[in-house]
């Protein structure tokens, strides 16, 4: 039995994917790294995604979804993004509240 979208996402991986062939993303590459990302992590996550879909026991799914590069490095988790920290600084109580306002 095929998954639901809940517990596999396919849109996700490639949304992920796309962004990384994409032209702005593809000069940001060159200009910070100097060249092109070959989005070889990207693409082996959608392989991923496809087999985590077709597995039958929803754990098992989470599992493989778990160990994709999006989920281990990107994905919604600020703590794991490749800019924290090197261009901003993470909160640790998210939001505009500070201790000096009150």
């Amino acid at each position: 039995m095929v998954q639901s979208n809940d517990v596999v996402n396919l849109v996700t991986f490639f949304d992920e994917w796309t962004r990384c062939i994409g032209s702005g993303y593809q000069r940001d590459s060159l200009y910070r790294h100097g060249k092109f990302d070959a989005c070889t992590a990207q693409w082996n996550d959608i392989k991923t995604a496809f087999k985590a879909k077709a597995t039958s026991d929803p754990d098992e799914a989470q599992k493989l979804i778990a160990t994709t590069y999006y989920k281990q490095n990107l994905g919604s988790d600020l703590s794991v993004s490749p800019t924290a920290g090197a261009i901003w600084d993470l909160k640790e109580k998210p939001g505009w509240d500070t201790e000096e306002a009150q």
